[in-house]
């Protein structure tokens, strides 16, 4: 998706590249020892930029609605990808739900994070972060997007606590 030049569409883009540079910065705060206090919440912030992204992608581009929303998916994936299929929509919303459900439980953020579990939610995050800030736009934000996923693979990478094991 390229950023066209109208203030609500440079709105819905900005939050879904500002959400996904505060999940980073969020991820890097979560690896550190002891995890700053400041992480939660900025990641938090970041599922909250999401949501607006969402939101406003669905009131300004949609219309609110699901099947127009369903359409455009397909097309898009078959414009890139070569595939006629509007599936990608819902795997957003499985996407949106984890990224709250991962905020909000308390558990998910203390020293005994389930290592197994982990690596499944940060499955489901990257792969959506490379297909919605690499696949799926192009020129600059390409490159940006690249800039996001290898920062975020650096930080996991280094992450032993929560990763490894």
């Amino acid at each position: 998706m390229l950023i066209d030049a109208t203030p609500l569409s440079l709105f819905v883009s900005g939050t879904i590249w500002g959400a996904l540079i505060l999940y980073v910065v969020g991820e890097f705060g979560r690896s550190l020892r002891p995890s700053p206090p400041w992480t939660r919440p900025l990641w938090i912030l970041g599922s909250a930029c999401y949501i607006c992204h969402v939101i406003s992608a669905f009131s300004l581009h949609h219309n609110w609605s699901h099947s127009a929303a369903y359409a455009y998916t397909a097309a898009t994936t078959y414009d890139l990808l070569g595939i006629n299929s509007g599936l990608g929509l819902w795997v957003n919303y499985i996407f949106t739900a984890i990224w709250i459900v991962e905020g909000l439980l308390p558990g998910r953020w203390g020293l005994t994070v389930n290592r197994r579990l982990n690596r499944v939610v940060r499955s489901v995050f990257l792969f959506m972060i490379i297909n919605g800030a690499f696949v799926f736009v192009a020129g600059p934000q390409r490159w940006f997007g690249l800039l996001l996923v290898v920062t975020l693979l650096t930080i996991w990478w280094n992450d032993t606590e929560t990763f490894s094991g």
